[in-house]
């Protein structure tokens, strides 16, 4: 796992795919082995984040090899072991993340997902933030932010 050393705003991130595409090719510049498998820890009301990601039985590390969680069940408990302050050249970095999730990884209802992560649909448009220096649930979901504000992704290999 790693918080992108980029940061974008929300409405800009090409959708679910997109965020996905920012993950996969900074992974890659990074020389990660797998680049191709990272996806984004990202939701929109009609696909969580528990949904698009794989539920591993092994552990979540940072690129660093500190341990975020020794299983998925542990990484959506609400409690992580180390915060996911690590990007993709192990440097660290402490950031606002979107997320649109809640810890256990479903949709945080009540947040606009900045139009599905990919329209400029007006001021006074919001979508969910994790902070990434938080080891409770506020990892995933720590308030509402505007959508042209510059924030991380959390990207997960697969």
């Amino acid at each position: 796992m790693f918080i992108t050393s980029e940061s974008y705003q929300g409405y800009a991130l090409d959708g679910l795919y997109g965020a996905d595409q920012r993950c996969r090719s900074l992974a890659a510049k990074a020389n990660l082995q797998r680049p191709l498998t990272f996806r984004a820890w990202l939701s929109t009301p009609s696909m969580a984040a528990a949904d698009r990601l794989l539920h591993s039985r092994g552990r979540y590390t940072l690129t660093n090899g500190l341990v975020v969680a020794q299983n998925w069940d542990e990484l959506t408990s609400g409690t992580l072991q180390n915060p996911i302050i690590v990007d993709e050249s192990s440097q660290t970095k402490e950031d606002y993340v979107w997320t649109g999730s809640l810890p256990d990884g479903q949709p945080a209802l009540g947040s606009e997902f900045c139009g599905e992560w990919q329209e400029d649909i007006g001021f006074l448009i919001f979508g969910g933030l994790g902070r990434s220096l938080e080891t409770d649930g506020k990892w995933s979901f720590f308030d509402q932010g505007g959508c042209d504000l510059n924030s991380s992704l959390y990207c997960v290999e697969q």
